[in-house]
């Protein structure tokens, strides 16, 4: 059995590249496959996490509810409903990530990390992104002040019945929040 594969980088982009995967698996003939990705060393690195999906949850007035985004994502040329989401930065670890991220995007502090799942992958067929899901607890006031301009978010902070709502919706919802809002609405509490 011979597995091997080469890379050919295709582009030269800031925070994302096409790379040309070409590879032989099981003693069958070369194959070539198109992939994009956030690393140095694609495929190589493929187990190390990129970026922080931020379950947060915060105590409001009116209860206990979810922080979800409403972000403009250029490729839908719409907004995605999902959860504040960011790069890791060279040097950082991932909790550092989360508060950082959850205050540039949503303003708020980070009171608490509950859980931080292992990497898990965003779209295999596409990418060798993954990322850490982080279940946290947050508190303080929606702000925008630290968004970057390239970015459209409005924060939502949803109870049960909002999140029944943006299910039933046809609004587009990012595949990492979908199975959780759907567990929030089937369990009518937020944990």
């Amino acid at each position: 059995m011979s597995d091997s594969y080469k890379l050919n980088k295709l582009t030269d982009c800031r925070w994302a590249n096409l790379f040309e995967v070409r590879f032989e698996r099981d003693a069958k003939s070369e194959k070539s496959w198109i992939m994009c990705s956030r690393k140095d060393k694609p495929v190589q690195n493929a187990g190390k996490a990129d970026v922080v999906v931020i379950v947060a949850a915060i105590e409001t007035d009116e209860g206990r509810k979810l922080v979800v985004t409403k972000e403009f994502r250029v490729p839908l040329w719409d907004y995605e409903y999902g959860f504040p989401t960011g790069l890791i930065d060279d040097g950082e670890d991932v909790e550092e990530t989360v508060s950082r991220e959850l205050r540039e995007e949503t303003g708020l502090q980070l009171v608490k990390i509950k859980h931080i799942s292992p990497p898990v992958f965003s779209s295999a067929g596409l990418t060798d992104e993954s990322c850490h899901m982080v279940l946290a607890e947050a508190r303080g006031e929606i702000s925008d002040e630290w968004l970057e301009d390239s970015e459209d978010i409005e924060v939502l902070l949803l109870d049960v019945g909002d999140i029944k709502d943006l299910l039933a919706s046809n609004k587009k919802i990012a595949a990492k929040a979908w199975g959780l809002l759907r567990h929030y609405a089937q369990t009518d509490t937020i944990d």
